[in-house]
């Protein structure tokens, strides 16, 4: 890749891992490429901490949520105000070449002002289901990167549509040596997303309590989220079962690659990330996901054979009863993990990451009548 110093990207956006990591994974790709990156965000201590920790400027600008316009519109039409311009100060301050949106109501305020200043967008969307501010925005981007082909007939201007997948961070296979249990030890990971799922913090222990002769042999590696490893770890040791529980796990690589079984939400990124792996998934989405976007997330790989689906939409009693089910048959069957861990396997898009860059850099060639970004892809 050929440096260019000239060149600045500013990322829109974040609030969730499954927002800001995938612009993580496209900013490691313009490494070596751009001379200066900077992430703009709500403030979160996720945020913050992601993008510092890898030496990326970070900007915070307090973003107000579609659901707080529509039950205080007043209120929240001036903190919008506000918002936009704090995030106009700090685009003619930083002066990209390019702003990248990453989804989410925290990438608005700075997208508009990119627009207005006739900065070039591209815009990020990693659902089946586009979001509502992707739906907006799009009709003044000049890219969309999408990671479903399905993706295309939600959005007003198909036409700036690519299909590049779900860009993954940098997954590093030798750190998940020095995590492996005893010989033989199987491994049983529970993700919840970013922030943690509290449905999943209690079902899946009572699950593994119904189904406990079957955990002979397996390791349990939980991520709790913001909420209390304490709990979530008595909640098991009341069941019976050993398990590891922490609020966050870095480097996803190192645990999915020697993954046996995992249970997760169905997020995009967690998704992209599971399917560059390969591993046997039981999604459990969201139910409350706007636009029901997890759902048609896990739909479209269970459709494929790649995974299986226990709603909880149900109540508690099915969404326990559901995981313990599913979790007993690929618990007791190698087999038939090994046979949804091939079909996850092939819809795994490790290039993603090259394929933003690719699209942004023919963006801004078609932009200015030049290449500004001299790219190679990895």
């Amino acid at each position: 890749m050929a440096h260019s110093s000239s060149v600045s990207i500013l990322f829109a956006g974040g609030a969730t891992g499954g927002h800001l990591f995938p612009g993580i994974a496209v900013a490691e790709a313009f490494e070596g490429v751009a001379g200066r990156i900077g992430f703009v965000g709500h403030g979160t201590p996720l945020e913050r901490r992601e993008s510092r920790c890898r030496g990326y400027e970070y900007f915070a600008v307090p973003s107000v949520s579609s659901v707080a316009l529509r039950r205080r519109p007043l209120r929240s039409l001036g903190g919008a105000w506000l918002a936009y311009r704090a995030a106009r100060r700090i685009v003619r301050g930083f002066d990209p070449t390019v702003v990248i949106g990453l989804g989410g109501y925290a990438s608005v305020p700075t997208v508009l002002a990119a627009r207005r200043l006739r900065v070039p967008v591209a815009l990020l969307e990693q659902n089946v289901i586009p979001g509502r501010a992707t739906r907006w925005l799009s009709r003044g981007a000049q890219r969309v990167c999408v990671a479903f082909e399905e993706t295309r007939s939600s959005l007003p201007r198909a036409g700036s549509c690519r299909l590049t997948g779900n860009p993954v961070r940098q997954m590093s296979v030798g750190d998940a040596e020095a995590e492996q249990g005893e010989q033989g030890e199987r491994l049983l990971l529970v993700l919840g997303g970013s922030q943690g799922s509290r449905s999943l913090n209690r079902a899946v222990p009572e699950s593994l309590s119904r189904i406990g002769g079957l955990m002979e042999g397996w390791r349990v590696v939980h991520q709790c989220g913001d909420h209390d490893p304490g709990e979530v770890q008595s909640a098991y040791r009341s069941c019976g079962v050993e398990a590891r529980v922490e609020r966050f796990l870095d480097l996803p690589g190192r645990w999915l690659s020697r993954s046996d079984l995992l249970v997760a939400r169905a997020g995009a990124t967690t998704l992209a990330e599971v399917a560059c792996w390969g591993v046997a998934t039981v999604l459990v989405p969201y139910p409350h996901a706007s636009d029901d976007h997890q759902r048609a997330n896990a739909s479209w790989f269970v459709d494929r054979g790649a995974a299986r689906m226990v709603e909880e939409t149900g109540g508690r009693e099915m969404l326990v009863g559901g995981l313990a089910e599913e979790m007993g048959v690929l618990l007791g069957s190698r087999t038939r993990r090994m046979e949804l861990a091939a079909e996850m396997l092939k819809w795994g898009r490790p290039d993603a990451a090259a394929a933003v860059v690719e699209e942004v850099t023919a963006m801004l060639s078609d932009a200015s009548g030049r290449n500004e970004l001299s790219v190679r892809a990895a």
